[in-house]
């Protein structure tokens, strides 16, 4: 089970007129190293001008550590890509605050269980 979330792609799809950017690190277990990589080796693609504004993080069935949300937090910050909207699904209430330093560079963020509402959240 685990090796199908390492080997699942992130994509971009399309939603309801518009595209939306999933980021597929769910399912990893407390494979934190593989996590990092997975989300640093798709930052080139999702970091494009071409690439959608509106991005769902899926984290569902991982176990979340410091190491993932810095990387996480602290990659986006970084990009130059300005991003309106990222939705956390599967992140529970105590790892909330570590991804609230999104809000800094305007980005809206929501967490959620359900991957369908993110999608639904976006537009």
């Amino acid at each position: 089970m685990i090796q199908a979330g390492i080997e699942k792609r992130s994509f971009e799809l399309p939603h309801n007129g518009g595209q939306i950017w999933c980021e597929h690190l769910d399912g990893m277990g407390k494979f934190e190293t593989e996590v990092v990589e997975k989300f640093t080796g798709d930052i080139s693609f999702f970091s494009r001008p071409s690439v959608s504004s509106f991005m769902i993080i899926n984290l569902d069935r991982t176990d979340i550590t410091e190491h993932i949300t810095g990387t996480i937090v602290t990659n986006i910050l970084e990009i130059d890509k300005v991003f309106r909207k990222i939705a956390f699904v599967g992140v529970d209430i105590r790892w909330r605050k570590a991804f609230g330093d999104l809000k800094r560079k305007g980005i809206a963020i929501k967490f959620l269980s359900d991957y369908e509402k993110a999608k639904e959240w976006m537009f």
